[in-house]
Order: C-alpha cells, then structure tokens, then sequence
C-alpha cells in the first residue's frame, strides 16, 4: 500500500512537474510573441516616424522653396514699380527740361534753360519780347482785344504799380487799410487785367518757371553799378516783396495760388529782401531769415521745379550770410 502510495504520489509529482513545464513553456512563448509584437511595433514606429519626419522636412522645404519664390518675384515686381516711380519724380522734379516749348516761348536761341553763364541784358531782353509774342498768338489772350498787345498791357500796368505801392507797415491799423490791401491789384489793374493774369497763370503753367526767371533777371539786372532803364526801381520791387512776405493781404494772395507759383513767388521776394538789405532798403525792417528757412523746408516737398538744385543752393548761401546754419 505503501508502494501504491508512492507510486500515485510519484504520478503526483511527475503530473505537477509536466504541468509546470508546460505552463512555463507556454508563458515563454507568450512572452516572445509579446516581445516580437513590441519589437515589430516599434521598427515600424521608428520607420514611420523617420517617413513622416523626411515628408514633414520635405514638406517645410516645399514650403520654403515656395515663399522663396514668391517673395522673389513680388521684389521683383517692387523693384520695377521703384524703378518706374524714380523715372516719373525725375520728369516731375523737372530734370527732363521742355526744351522744345522753351525754345517756342522765348526764341529759337533761348537759353533759359541753361543758365551756366550770366545772360547779357540784350539776350534777356530778346527773350521777353518773345515771351510777349508767344502769349499775343494765344486764343484766351487774343479775346480780351487789348490795345498794345501783352506788352503794352504789361508797361501800363508797370507805371500803375509803380505809383500805387501797397502798405506793407500798417495795414493793421484799420480795417480801410487791410480792405485796400487785400483789393490791391483788383483796384490798381482793374478787373480786366487781372482777369488776363489769372489766365496766363492757368494756361502757362509749363513755362512759368522759366518766366519768372527770366523777369527777375531783367528787373535785377545791372551794368557795373547803373540800372538799366525801363526797370522797376528797388523802392517798387521792396514794396511788393514785403507785401508778399509781410502782409495779411500778400499771404492771402498766394495761399490762393498754385504752389509752385506761391513758392517762386516767395523766392524772388526773398532775393529782392537781400538786395534791399544790401543797400540799407529794408525801411520796414523785415526779417528775412524765418522766410529763408520757410523756403528750404517748402523746397524740399516740392516737385516740377526745373532749377530746383539753384534754388536751394541760393537759399544756403544765404542761410550761411545770416548766419542761420
């Protein structure tokens, strides 16, 4: 019984035996398959993870070489356009002269528009009697029928301005002097004459530049230390550069007008106020340095100029002489 009993308790231990190997052997194979799904899980991770980072570079390269070329073309594009807008300030600045219509207006020889050397009082002469021509050839001009033509109109209206000089000292004092001041030339030229200025002013605006100029020259002009006859004497160009310059009414006057003529007009009274202050003219004492540096700061904005460059520099030499730098 005993032997029996041994021999079932051998069984026993040969069963329980077997059943732990198999359970052992059957948790190893799980435990490969496991590490074999782990291990396969993670090469394809690793794989699809380098795949989705090379497709997500070659995304962002896309992407770069894109823009790249976007913002390569709209420079492109920018550069044209500030190439194009550089070439119309040059034509609006007036760098490219109207030579041609110079020509037409002030004569065959005209050289207004090369003022490298002085212009002897001859030339400057010849160039206004054909700038009276030119504006006596005009269909608005020629409406108003005027006796004399322009030039005649121009010497009357001269001798007119001449005897009537606006009040540039006390045009405060009451309002009867700030009326007659502000209907200045209203009242001195008549309606008439001034309607004629008013529209060469607005039909001539091309060559008003070269005008001005060419009057100042002749009005300043001077042979050694005698004026010339027939110009306007200083007493009469003082007085209306201080009534553009001074006044309530001459403010007024060229607020009303285009910019480039308020500018020039501005310019020129300054350059008389020099000439008076030079010969000890300047009766009404006015200070020209704040009109100087109004001018440098209205000359710096301003476009369609033909001898900007010389204005400005004028301007500085005269900054430099009251001592303003």
């Amino acid at each position: 019984m005993c032997r029996k009993f041994d021999s079932c308790r051998g069984h026993q231990t040969s069963y329980k035996d077997s059943f732990k190997n198999e359970g052992i052997t059957f948790i190893m194979d799980k435990a490969i398959k496991v590490g074999l799904v782990i291990a396969i899980i993670g090469i394809a991770a690793y794989f699809g993870y380098n795949l989705s980072s090379s497709w997500h570079k070659e995304s962002i390269e896309t992407a770069k070489r894109q823009e790249r070329v976007a913002w390569e073309k709209r420079t492109k594009e920018l550069m044209e356009k500030v190439t194009g807008l550089e070439e119309e300030m040059a034509s609006i600045k007036g760098e490219t002269i109207p030579e041609g219509k110079l020509k037409e207006v002030f004569g065959s020889e005209s050289t207004v528009a090369k003022q490298d050397e002085p212009l002897d009082f001859e030339s400057i002469e010849q160039q206004i009697k054909a700038f009276f021509g030119y504006l006596d050839e005009q269909d608005y001009v020629q409406a108003y029928a005027f006796k004399g033509g322009t030039q005649g109109q121009f010497q009357v209206a001269m001798k007119k301005m001449s005897a009537n000089l606006p009040s540039i000292t006390d045009e405060t004092v009451s309002l009867y002097n700030l009326y007659r001041n502000m209907a200045h030339f209203f009242r001195i030229l008549g309606k008439k004459r001034v309607n004629l200025v008013r529209d060469i002013l607005q039909n001539e605006g091309e060559i008003l530049e070269s005008a001005m100029q060419t009057f100042y020259n002749w009005t300043t002009y001077e042979a050694g230390d005698i004026s010339v006859t027939g110009q306007p004497s200083l007493q009469m160009l003082y007085a209306y550069s201080g009534f553009f310059l001074n006044t309530l009414a001459g403010r007024s006057y060229l607020l009303r007008r285009d910019s480039k003529i308020r500018i020039l007009t501005t310019y020129y009274s300054v350059l008389i106020l020099d000439k008076a202050n030079d010969e000890k003219f300047n009766s009404a004492g006015i200070d020209i340095r704040p009109h100087i540096e109004s001018l440098l700061n209205d000359f710096e904005g301003q476009m369609g100029l033909i001898f900007h460059k010389q204005y400005v520099s004028e301007l500085q030499k005269l900054a430099d002489k009251y001592n303003m730098s």
